[in-house]
């Protein structure tokens, strides 16, 4: 049964602040797990987006796996797996 709490993908907007669970560290960034959100994928390339003030001052000191932290939407992407969106994550 789906949580009830979750909301739609669609409520999902570029420059909006969310909520973000850290899941992993990668090379090139971190993944994380959107807050009341039903399920995406999401990102942070810090590779990509490191000259951004925020950015850069978040890949010096990477949070630890299972933190949530606030992060802004970057862009929103059609992916070719499931979750099937994409949310590119950066710093508000």
């Amino acid at each position: 049964m789906p949580d009830e709490s979750k909301l739609p993908i669609s409520e999902l907007q570029p420059d909006q602040i969310v909520q973000a669970a850290i899941t992993s560290h990668q090379p090139w960034g971190i993944t994380a797990n959107l807050i009341a959100y039903e399920s995406v994928g999401a990102s942070l390339d810090v590779i990509r987006r490191g000259s951004e003030p925020g950015v850069k001052a978040l890949a010096m000191n990477l949070p630890p796996v299972g933190t949530t932290i606030d992060l802004a939407i970057g862009a929103l992407r059609s992916w070719h797996y499931e979750p099937w969106v994409w949310v590119d994550l950066t710093c508000p």
